[in-house]
Protein backbone atom coordinates (compact mmCIF):
# COMPACT_ATOMS: atom_id res chain seq x y z
CA UNK A 1 0.00 0.00 0.00
CA UNK A 2 1.58 3.44 -0.87
CA UNK A 3 2.17 5.46 1.49
CA UNK A 4 0.78 8.99 1.53
CA UNK A 5 1.99 10.48 4.54
CA UNK A 6 5.89 9.92 4.58
CA UNK A 7 7.03 12.95 6.16
CA UNK A 8 9.62 14.72 8.43
CA UNK A 9 8.94 16.67 11.55
CA UNK A 10 11.18 19.45 12.34
CA UNK A 11 11.48 20.43 15.91
CA UNK A 12 13.71 23.59 15.58
CA UNK A 13 16.85 24.90 14.25
CA UNK A 14 20.55 23.56 16.02
CA UNK A 15 21.66 26.59 18.62
CA UNK A 16 24.70 27.85 17.52
CA UNK A 17 26.41 25.77 20.94
CA UNK A 18 25.69 22.41 18.91
CA UNK A 19 26.31 23.78 15.67
CA UNK A 20 29.75 24.85 16.51
CA UNK A 21 30.06 21.11 18.26
CA UNK A 22 28.78 19.31 15.27
CA UNK A 23 31.12 21.35 13.15
CA UNK A 24 34.56 20.49 15.02
CA UNK A 25 33.09 16.67 15.34
CA UNK A 26 32.21 16.35 11.67
CA UNK A 27 34.62 19.00 9.85
CA UNK A 28 31.44 20.25 7.55
CA UNK A 29 30.85 23.03 6.17
CA UNK A 30 27.59 24.78 5.84
CA UNK A 31 26.63 26.74 3.12
CA UNK A 32 24.78 29.84 2.92
CA UNK A 33 21.43 28.45 1.77
CA UNK A 34 21.92 25.42 4.23
CA UNK A 35 20.52 24.67 7.68
CA UNK A 36 21.15 22.13 10.43
CA UNK A 37 17.58 21.07 12.07
CA UNK A 38 16.38 18.73 14.15
CA UNK A 39 14.21 15.96 13.34
CA UNK A 40 11.98 13.87 15.00
CA UNK A 41 11.24 10.52 15.42
CA UNK A 42 10.04 9.08 11.86
CA UNK A 43 9.01 5.70 10.63
CA UNK A 44 10.02 6.12 6.81
CA UNK A 45 13.86 6.07 5.97
CA UNK A 46 14.73 8.89 3.92
CA UNK A 47 18.23 8.85 1.78
CA UNK A 48 20.44 12.15 2.25
CA UNK A 49 19.65 12.99 -1.59
CA UNK A 50 15.99 13.15 -0.79
CA UNK A 51 14.29 16.29 -2.06
CA UNK A 52 11.24 18.12 -0.23
CA UNK A 53 9.01 20.24 -1.74
CA UNK A 54 6.40 21.28 0.74
CA UNK A 55 6.36 22.26 4.02
CA UNK A 56 3.39 22.27 6.52
CA UNK A 57 3.63 24.80 9.54
CA UNK A 58 2.17 22.99 12.71
CA UNK A 59 0.63 26.12 14.37
CA UNK A 60 -1.77 26.92 11.69
CA UNK A 61 -1.60 23.99 9.50
CA UNK A 62 -0.43 26.18 6.64
CA UNK A 63 1.41 24.77 3.28
CA UNK A 64 4.04 26.02 1.16
CA UNK A 65 5.31 24.49 -1.90
CA UNK A 66 7.80 27.95 -3.20
CA UNK A 67 11.05 26.12 -2.13
CA UNK A 68 13.00 22.39 -2.90
CA UNK A 69 14.58 21.54 0.53
CA UNK A 70 17.04 18.87 -0.11
CA UNK A 71 18.56 16.36 2.82
CA UNK A 72 21.82 16.85 2.63
CA UNK A 73 23.91 15.14 5.84
CA UNK A 74 22.53 12.56 8.58
CA UNK A 75 23.88 12.73 12.43
CA UNK A 76 22.77 11.04 15.72
CA UNK A 77 23.05 12.84 19.07
CA UNK A 78 26.68 12.05 18.74
CA UNK A 79 27.85 13.36 15.69
CA UNK A 80 28.31 10.28 13.73
CA UNK A 81 27.09 10.35 9.90
CA UNK A 82 24.26 8.58 8.60
CA UNK A 83 23.50 8.01 4.42
CA UNK A 84 19.78 7.89 5.56
CA UNK A 85 16.98 9.19 8.67
CA UNK A 86 17.12 5.59 10.18
CA UNK A 87 13.82 4.77 11.26
CA UNK A 88 12.61 5.56 14.96
CA UNK A 89 15.57 7.38 15.90
CA UNK A 90 15.83 11.13 16.09
CA UNK A 91 18.06 12.66 14.34
CA UNK A 92 20.27 16.10 13.02
CA UNK A 93 20.06 17.06 9.55
CA UNK A 94 21.41 19.26 7.40
CA UNK A 95 19.31 20.70 4.36
CA UNK A 96 20.45 22.59 1.51
CA UNK A 97 17.13 24.86 0.57
CA UNK A 98 16.32 26.38 -3.16
CA UNK A 99 16.28 29.26 -3.44
CA UNK A 100 16.79 30.18 0.08
CA UNK A 101 16.14 29.18 3.98
CA UNK A 102 12.24 29.67 4.18
CA UNK A 103 11.31 32.42 6.53
CA UNK A 104 9.08 30.17 8.26
CA UNK A 105 12.10 27.81 9.01
CA UNK A 106 14.55 30.73 9.71
CA UNK A 107 12.30 31.54 12.35
CA UNK A 108 12.30 28.00 14.41
CA UNK A 109 13.17 28.34 17.67
CA UNK A 110 16.85 27.25 18.18
CA UNK A 111 17.03 24.40 20.01
CA UNK A 112 20.07 21.99 22.13
CA UNK A 113 18.04 19.02 22.03
CA UNK A 114 15.28 17.66 20.68
CA UNK A 115 12.48 19.25 22.61
CA UNK A 116 8.64 19.22 21.49
CA UNK A 117 7.47 22.57 20.84
CA UNK A 118 4.03 23.84 19.07
CA UNK A 119 6.14 25.67 16.56
CA UNK A 120 7.65 22.91 14.66
CA UNK A 121 7.15 21.75 10.61
CA UNK A 122 6.93 18.78 8.76
CA UNK A 123 9.02 18.47 5.14
CA UNK A 124 6.97 16.43 2.28
CA UNK A 125 7.48 15.82 -0.78
CA UNK A 126 4.45 16.69 -2.88
CA UNK A 127 4.36 12.69 -4.28
CA UNK A 128 4.15 11.00 -1.05
CA UNK A 129 1.58 13.20 0.38
CA UNK A 130 -2.33 13.81 0.65
CA UNK A 131 -2.94 17.55 1.15
CA UNK A 132 -6.19 17.31 0.95
CA UNK A 133 -6.71 14.49 4.04
CA UNK A 134 -7.89 16.84 6.56
CA UNK A 135 -5.68 14.39 8.86
CA UNK A 136 -2.49 14.97 7.30
CA UNK A 137 -2.79 18.85 7.81
CA UNK A 138 -3.10 17.98 11.81
CA UNK A 139 -6.87 19.04 11.98
CA UNK A 140 -8.86 19.71 14.85
CA UNK A 141 -10.34 16.39 14.70
CA UNK A 142 -7.41 14.26 14.55
CA UNK A 143 -5.49 16.49 17.61
CA UNK A 144 -9.14 15.82 19.51
CA UNK A 145 -8.30 11.56 18.47
CA UNK A 146 -4.94 11.93 19.69
CA UNK A 147 -5.58 13.50 22.82
CA UNK A 148 -8.74 10.82 23.94
CA UNK A 149 -6.38 8.10 22.84
CA UNK A 150 -3.62 9.77 24.85
CA UNK A 151 -6.18 10.25 27.79
CA UNK A 152 -7.61 6.39 27.38
CA UNK A 153 -4.04 5.26 27.60
CA UNK A 154 -3.38 7.30 31.06
CA UNK A 155 -6.44 5.77 32.45
CA UNK A 156 -5.02 2.56 32.38
CA UNK A 157 -2.37 2.95 34.69
CA UNK A 158 0.51 1.95 32.99
CA UNK A 159 3.27 3.53 30.64
CA UNK A 160 4.82 0.86 28.25
CA UNK A 161 2.11 -0.78 25.94
CA UNK A 162 2.15 -2.97 22.75
CA UNK A 163 1.01 -1.52 19.05
CA UNK A 164 -1.40 -4.04 19.21
CA UNK A 165 -2.90 -2.86 22.85
CA UNK A 166 -2.67 0.58 21.04
CA UNK A 167 -4.66 -0.29 17.71
CA UNK A 168 -7.50 -2.15 19.44
CA UNK A 169 -8.42 1.63 20.85
CA UNK A 170 -8.60 2.72 17.15
CA UNK A 171 -10.50 2.24 13.64
CA UNK A 172 -8.42 -0.66 11.84
CA UNK A 173 -8.33 1.38 8.87
CA UNK A 174 -6.88 4.00 10.62
CA UNK A 175 -4.59 2.47 13.18
CA UNK A 176 -1.11 2.69 11.45
CA UNK A 177 -1.51 6.52 10.45
CA UNK A 178 -2.61 7.54 13.92
CA UNK A 179 -0.16 5.65 16.00
CA UNK A 180 2.64 6.98 13.70
CA UNK A 181 1.33 10.21 14.21
CA UNK A 182 1.31 9.76 17.77
CA UNK A 183 5.25 8.85 17.92
CA UNK A 184 6.04 11.66 15.18
CA UNK A 185 4.02 14.06 17.54
CA UNK A 186 6.20 13.01 20.57
CA UNK A 187 3.01 12.22 22.50
CA UNK A 188 4.47 8.10 22.45
CA UNK A 189 7.51 6.76 22.02
CA UNK A 190 9.23 3.38 20.45
CA UNK A 191 11.51 1.57 22.49
CA UNK A 192 11.84 -2.19 21.79
CA UNK A 193 8.71 -2.68 20.08
CA UNK A 194 6.90 -0.92 22.73
CA UNK A 195 5.10 1.92 22.94
CA UNK A 196 5.90 4.42 25.65
CA UNK A 197 4.06 7.27 27.00
CA UNK A 198 5.86 10.29 27.30
CA UNK A 199 6.22 12.18 30.38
Amino acid sequence: MENKNKKLRILGRASATVLKKLQSHAHIAIKENAILLFVSYTFNEFKTGSLFDIFIEESNQSWNHDYKIKLDKVYDEFGSSFDFVPEGYKTLCLFECKPHIPAAIRKLPALKTWEVTDRSLYLCNHSDIDLLHNEVNGSILFKSLSDIIVYNLRQKKKKTFTEQEVANMLPNSSSRFIIDNLVTSGALKKTNNKLVLAE
